[in-house]
This record gives C-alpha cells, sequence and structure tokens, in this order.
C-alpha cells in the first residue's frame, strides 16, 4: 500500500497538470498575439529585401525595394540604403542567413497570392510579405526555446528548466526581438546555433552520416546569419581534443569531418557568390560605420553599462553566469566549449566600435548566447532547489522578467536618444515606466489591423501566427533529440565520458515535479 500511494498521487495530479500547462500556453499565445508586430523595419529591411528581390523580380539590385520601404516612412537607417556600388547595385551589408531560412515562408506566401488572389499581390511590403518574414522569426524562435527547453530538461530536471526557458524568453533582450522586432536575424541565429549544438552533443557516441551533414547545414546557416558565429564551429576541435586526451577518438570521425565541411559549404557558398556580385569581393562587407579594435575592447561597457550593457539591462544574466562551474563539470567539453565560445564572442562584440549594437534593445548581440544562459540559469537553479529554495528561483527569474518589461516600456515610451543615461536616470527611468507597461500589450500588429477596420487582414494575420506556433511546438516535441539514450527514470544520467554524473536534479521524493 505504501508503494502504491505515491503512484496513486502522480496519477491524480495529472489532470490539474494538464490543465496548468494547457493554462501557460494559452497564455502564452495571448501574448504573442496581444504583442507580436509583423512589419519589417530597422535592420530587418537589409535581410528581408532579399527575398522580393531575387524571388520576385530575379536581380540582386536590391535599391528598388530598399526604396519601396522609405517611400512608406519605415523606420530605418536610411543612409545605409542609398549606397549605390560601383556596379550600379545598390549596397546591402547584412548577409543572406535570415533570408535563406524564411525562403520557404515567402515562397508559400507567394505562390498563394499567385494561385489565389492573382494581380493583386505586392511581394515587396504588403503586409502579408512582411508577415512571411516575421512569422518565420517567430517560428525560428519558437523552435529553439522547445529544443533549448527539452535539452536542459534532460539534463537539469523539469523545475530548472522551465524556469530557464522563461528567463531566456522573457528576462533577456531575446523577448524584443520574438514579439517587437522580428525582422531581426537574432531569432534566427539563436536557432541555427541552438539546433547545431544540441544535435552535436546528442549524437556524441554514435553520430551518422546524415547527422553529421545536419551539423555542418546549421553551422553554416549560423554563420551566414551573423558572421561571428562561425565560432560555433570550434566545438567539434573542442569535442576531438577531449575524445584524442581520452583515447576514444578514431580515424573513422575524418570522414565525418569531410561530410561536415560539406554542409557548412552549402549555404556558404551562396553568401560568397552573393557578396561577389554585389561588392564585387569574396568576403563579407562591413558596414561603413563599424570597425574592430581587438586591442582595446570595451569589456566593462558592454558588461555594466546604462548604454545597453548585458547585464545593467539584463541582471537574470548574473543568475546564468553563476552556474557555468556547474555546467562545464557537468558537460566537460561541450560546456567548456560553449563557456569559449561565449567568451569569444564577448571579446568580439566588445571590440567592435558601436559595442552597444546600435538603437535597439539590450546587448542584442548576446543573444546568441541564449543556449550558455539557459544551462547556465538552469544550473543556478538546480542548486537552489537541492537546497529547498525553489521559492528563491522562481523570485529571481520573475525579478528578472519584471525588470525587463520595464526596461521594454522604458526603452519604447522614455528614452528618446540612444545614450547611456547616468546610472540614477536610468533607475528612475525604470520607475518611470510602469505606467506604460500596459502599452506593451497593444503593440501587436493584429490590434493595429482590427483598429484600422482591416478585420480580413486581421484574421489572416492571426491564423498565420497561429498555425505558426502550433508548427513549431510540434516540430519541436517530435524532433527534440534524447540526450543520454537510456530510458527509465531510475537509471543515473551518464556525462560525455559516459561515467555516471552527479544529479542536479531535485529528489523526486522530496520535490515531486508538477508539470
Amino acid at each position: 500500500m505504501a508503494l502504491g500511494l505515491p503512484a496513486f498521487t502522480r496519477l491524480a495530479i495529472r489532470p490539474g497538470s494538464l490543465k496548468r500547462r494547457a493554462l501557460w500556453f494559452g497564455l502564452g499565445l495571448a501574448i504573442i498575439g496581444l504583442c507580436f508586430r509583423a512589419g519589417v523595419s530597422g535592420d530587418g529591411v537589409g535581410y528581408y529585401s532579399y527575398l522580393p528581390s531575387v524571388v520576385a523580380h530575379g536581380s540582386f539590385d536590391l535599391g528598388p525595394v530598399f526604396d519601396r520601404f522609405i517611400a512608406i516612412n519605415t523606420p530605418v537607417a536610411r543612409q545605409f540604403l542609398e549606397i549605390t556600388l560601383p556596379n550600379g547595385l545598390t549596397a546591402d551589408y547584412k548577409p543572406i542567413g535570415a533570408a535563406l531560412l524564411a525562403l520557404p515562408f515567402y515562397l508559400l506566401t507567394h505562390a498563394i497570392f499567385l494561385l489565389v488572389v492573382p494581380g493583386h499581390q505586392d511581394p515587396d511590403v504588403s503586409a502579408e510579405y512582411q508577415l512571411a518574414f516575421t512569422a518565420a522569426s517567430l517560428f525560428y524562435a519558437l523552435l529553439a526555446m522547445v529544443l533549448l527547453h527539452r535539452f536542459v530538461r534532460s539534463i537539469f530536471g523539469p523545475r530548472p528548466a522551465w524556469l530557464a526557458a522563461v528567463g531566456v524568453v522573457l528576462a533577456t533582450p531575446l523577448v524584443a526581438y520574438v514579439l517587437f522586432g522580428a525582422s531581426y536575424s537574432h531569432t534566427f541565429s539563436v536557432f541555427t546555433i541552438t539546433a547545431f549544438a544540441i544535435l552535436l552533443y546528442a549524437t556524441r557516441h554514435d553520430r551518422t552520416p546524415g547527422q553529421w551533414f545536419i551539423a555542418g547545414l546549421l553551422g553554416g546557416l549560423a554563420s551566414i546569419t551573423h558572421v561571428q558565429e562561425a565560432l560555433f564551429l570550434a566545438l567539434i576541435p573542442a569535442e576531438a581534443v577531449y575524445e584524442v586526451l581520452h583515447r576514444t577518438w578514431s580515424p573513422r570521425r575524418l570522414s565525418g569531418y569531410g561530410l561536415l565541411a560539406a554542409g557548412v559549404a552549402l549555404p556558404v557558398v551562396p553568401q560568397l557568390v552573393v557578396d561577389q556580385v554585389i561588392f564585387q569581393q569574396w568576403l563579407p562587407q562591413p558596414a561603413p560605420n563599424i570597425s574592430l579594435d581587438f586591442a582595446r575592447p570595451h569589456l566593462l561597457d558592454l558588461l555594466v553599462s546604462t548604454h545597453h550593457g548585458w547585464l545593467s539591462w539584463s541582471p537574470i544574466v548574473a543568475l546564468g553566469l553563476l552556474g557555468l562551474p556547474a555546467v562545464v563539470r557537468r558537460l566537460e567539453w561541450f560546456g567548456s566549449g560553449l563557456l569559449l565560445v561565449g567568451i569569444g564572442e564577448f571579446w568580439i562584440n566588445a571590440s567592435l566600435s558601436d559595442w552597444w549594437g546600435g538603437n535597439a534593445f539590450g546587448a542584442r548581440r548576446m543573444t546568441d548566447q541564449s543556449l550558455l544562459i539557459g544551462l547556465g540559469l538552469a544550473a543556478s537553479c538546480a542548486w537552489m532547489i537541492e537546497r529547498r529554495l525553489h521559492r528563491l528561483a522562481v523570485a529571481l527569474v520573475a525579478a528578472g522578467v519584471a525588470w525587463t518589461a520595464l526596461l521594454l516600456a522604458q526603452y519604447y515610451y522614455l528614452i528618446r536618444t540612444d545614450v547611456g543615461p547616468p546610472w540614477r536616470d536610468f533607475l528612475i527611468g525604470q520607475l518611470q515606466a510602469i505606467v506604460y507597461v500596459p502599452r506593451l500589450f497593444i503593440q501587436g500588429t493584429i490590434l493595429r489591423e482590427v483598429a484600422d477596420g482591416a478585420w480580413l487582414l486581421a484574421l489572416y494575420t492571426a491564423l498565420v501566427i497561429a498555425a505558426v506556433v502550433a508548427a513549431a511546438m510540434t516540430l519541436g516535441l517530435r524532433t527534440a533529440p534524447r540526450v543520454n539514450g537510456r530510458p527509465g527514470g531510475g537509471i543515473p544520467s551518464l556525462d560525455s565520458s559516459e561515467r555516471p554524473a552527479r544529479s542536479l536534479v531535485p529528489v523526486p521524493a522530496r520535490f515531486p515535479a508538477t508539470g
């Protein structure tokens, strides 16, 4: 009887757990519906414009599409969209990775309008085509978060995984590029990085030829979405060094390296061709207002400046950094590799002349470290939960979410110039922003279309968003790789050397999971 009681208790709470999950899912869908901006703006114009130029017009001259966005008063850095090169083409300093990832969404939209409403489509700037690009951004963001949650859950358990996922999505600058600036490249980068890294770790013992190639393809896409993401390819030599030191490396790996290189080359070669056609050179051309100085990086500024500092704008990152030693101990070469890549990217971003990332929300370039911070957050939360400090972990994550919500309100409604205010003004601004937080929930395109009387367009936008959310969640749950590959909760999880690892997951008898 004593053995049957816990099982009966678990069965009894399942309906409630299911209701809670449905409630949270509905709340998330409502937030997306209220806040999601489906328009292309800012840097997004440079990423998006490859699609109408090449697909609809068959040209690499992006100037006409740029002119259309300027004509409709799109918020954009106009001076970088009107640079005519010696060959007569208009310069576009944005890489093609985001456009390649969004290509299926754009092609589907283009096909629907050609077949259903021929003669009425505007493939350059119409709301439906802009929605195709931003819907792709939302799809990849949600897919990345499902993969991250499932991965972290397999290592640290369900409660730390949920807290880490919520922290990464809602308490870092990523939230701005999931909801309010979806046409930027950050969500596309987060997906390719997350999928690449998790695939590598999940297949570390028995990687098939197909998995080698797909890993290379994801690594190549990451590199042409944001060039510095090529650093994540360093996870391959990190794994190789670990295997050599532990005498598990085999010459059979050489064929896998070849397949991975072929996968990387598949998307990188088109980027090189585009650079050659537009700029008549093989290497990426940086924007004219950006330079690098590796000898004098703005390390402290990038961390704590009120001008988009990583920790000052996202304090929860500090909690993630505190958990990194546990991540390195637990995941060995993988944790060490992610940490070294993170340090490298931090140094590169601090070395840029615009280390603050321009007039955008938070340390946006550091969103590339979402997987690393997610793992660190989960490790820190697991440590607290093990010591019966679950409420403290929840409170810290909730505080991070609240801080970010206030900053979003301050950024969109109070900050008038892109400068770092004194800390006193910065903190006072957080208090003043409280009254503006409700306005964040009327930013969404659906509400704006309803207010303008475009009911059919609003319905179309709502259906597309709902379909994207459902597709991303379903695909993520079905394709998330199993990390340890051993069924049964009674078997200790293994680290990358297949030795039993000390579990950081709370003991079920003391801290039962609630979903």
